[in-house]
């Protein structure tokens, strides 16, 4: 007869998972249409902008803020959606997104100048970052294995967007004008909201009501345990001794200072046994203080990410590949239009950019499938990037169509590659908050480069000297990345001497 399992060694015994696809694929689905709603009118900025330029009577540095505002809300409300996918679930983000995307849209069609656009489009810009962190994050819980392919197809939906909403766009503009554009596209965005409630959690294996019972029951012992169980000090010692004791509160002399708060308690220790004394009053506050500010910090795991040195790297050049790209999207359609190039022709540009996004998140899992490593491939992508820039100072629509082509199959790749590596550094326990922190580096790189490139225009007067300064960036953004591995060994190299510290103590 078997004797029955303590609840130790139910807790040791692994769960079997679930397997990957089933309701994943249609976590996938959803997340690539999401990316096609979403990221497809981040890129239209350049079909509206003779049209908002002539209703608003403004440079283009103004105009150019437009698309700035939307693309660096986006990024910078990533984070936001970090902590309500780890507070409130991927489905409640996922829907929020949706709501204020659709209202952000919906409220432009009233703006009377534009500073109330540039109100609406950050609200825009917020449902479009929490939205996207939402897609990236969903498809990860789900996927471990075949999370290449399955991030993959994900991103595409940001090619088929940009492919597509172009000429879409384009047309309604010359029929209903931009508010009537913006009108329509609100209710077409509002379907992100469905794509959202489509997010269902990953689930395990069904096990025996036997286990689930001694579950409960363990569950409930440890609950006993931390009902007495005194508070942890704050900021104690380690084994080795690295970190001093700071502030070490003494629970019971709290307590008994509960009914005279002006009463001098004792609070702390330090390592060489000198006490401080404070009253109840202030102890408390110091101890909320305290641990308000722990617990922020732990919410956006400021003090890993600060320690991990190839993703702080990915980050800065994510900032520049960034102020390239987007100034590249916003000022093709002006710069085909300044050699005469009809504005269906010129719209057509942002489709073929979109084509190449696509074939560039397709084949990112093709490119990372050889012996190169992804900072090498991330390396060639952003040269390719700054090739493109050079090729657009080159008259005529096949060279202009040609760097379209460049840019958006360097900038699909980038980004799907990107989110590997992010993956790779943080892990997936912070993989939420680490692409949080990476779409506001890309906002920071978004908020600069449309602005920084309009006010080169309204200087110099040519197109030309802005791409030939935005390719230049780019050029020094890929051969930054071969610090890579350098950080690499030296994070490898900190972490030993931690764990030999450890050790020893």
């Amino acid at each position: 007869m078997n004797s029955p399992r303590s609840p130790m060694q139910t807790r040791e015994k692994k769960t079997p998972k679930s397997r990957e696809g089933g309701w994943g694929i249609v976590v996938v689905i959803a997340s690539c249409s999401i990316n096609v709603l979403v990221l497809s009118l981040l890129r239209c900025g350049g079909v509206l902008y003779q049209s908002w330029m002539d209703e608003f009577e403004t440079g283009a540095k103004e105009i150019a803020a437009i698309q700035s505002i939307l693309s660096a809300t986006s990024c910078f409300s990533g984070l936001a959606g970090a902590v309500l996918c780890k507070r409130f679930g991927c489905r409640f983000s996922g829907i929020i997104g949706g709501v204020l995307w659709f209202l952000g849209l919906f409220c432009s069609y009233w703006v009377q100048n534009i500073f109330q656009l540039y109100v609406t489009i950050a609200i825009a810009g917020t449902g479009v970052g929490i939205s996207v962190n939402f897609a990236l994050v969903a498809v990860a819980m789900h996927f471990k294995k075949r999370y290449k392919t399955a991030n993959a197809v994900a991103f595409s939906g940001a090619g088929i967007g940009i492919m597509a909403a172009p000429p879409i766009v384009q047309l309604l503009l010359d029929n209903y004008g931009w508010r009537g554009t913006l009108f329509i596209i609100s209710a077409i965005m509002a379907n992100s909201i469905a794509c959202g409630a489509l997010y269902r959690p990953r689930r395990n294996v069904q096990r025996s009501p036997k286990e689930l019972q001694l579950n409960s029951e363990d569950h409930e012992q440890e609950s006993r345990i931390d009902e007495v169980r005194p508070e942890s000090p704050t900021n104690a010692t380690d084994a080795s001794g690295n970190e001093p004791v700071i502030f070490q509160t003494s629970t019971v002399a709290m307590r008994s200072c509960n009914d005279d708060p002006d009463e001098i308690c004792f609070i702390s220790v330090d390592q060489s046994g000198k006490r401080e004394y404070a009253s109840f009053k202030d102890a408390r506050k110091q101890n909320q203080a305290g641990s308000l500010l722990r617990r922020f910090c732990s919410e956006l795991s400021i003090r890993v990410l600060m320690k991990n040195y190839p993703f702080l790297l990915l980050c800065l050049a994510s900032v520049e590949f960034a102020i390239s790209y987007l100034s590249f999207a916003l000022f093709v359609i002006p710069r085909a239009q300044s050699i005469d190039v009809s504005s269906s022709n010129a719209a057509f540009l942002l489709s073929i950019l979109g084509i190449g996004t696509l074939l560039g998140q397709l084949g990112n899992g093709l490119m990372l499938s050889c012996r190169t490593s992804p900072e090498h491939v991330l390396a060639i992508c952003v040269a390719l990037s700054g090739v493109s820039l050079l090729v657009l100072n080159v008259d005529g629509y096949v060279y202009l169509a040609i760097a379209s082509f460049l840019q958006g199959f360097a900038s699909g790749a980038f980004f799907a590659i990107a989110s590997v590596l992010i993956l790779r550094y943080v892990g997936l326990e912070g993989f939420a908050v680490g692409t949080g922190w990476h779409r506001i580096s890309a906002g920071v790189g978004q908020l600069l480069g449309p602005i920084v490139a309009g006010w080169l225009f309204d200087v110099t007067g040519s197109y030309k000297t802005v791409f030939f300064v935005l390719a230049g960036i780019n050029f020094a953004c890929s051969l930054q990345m071969f610090l890579f591995p350098v950080l690499k060994r030296l994070k490898t190299r900190k972490e030993g001497k931690s764990s030999e510290t450890h050790e020893e103590g």
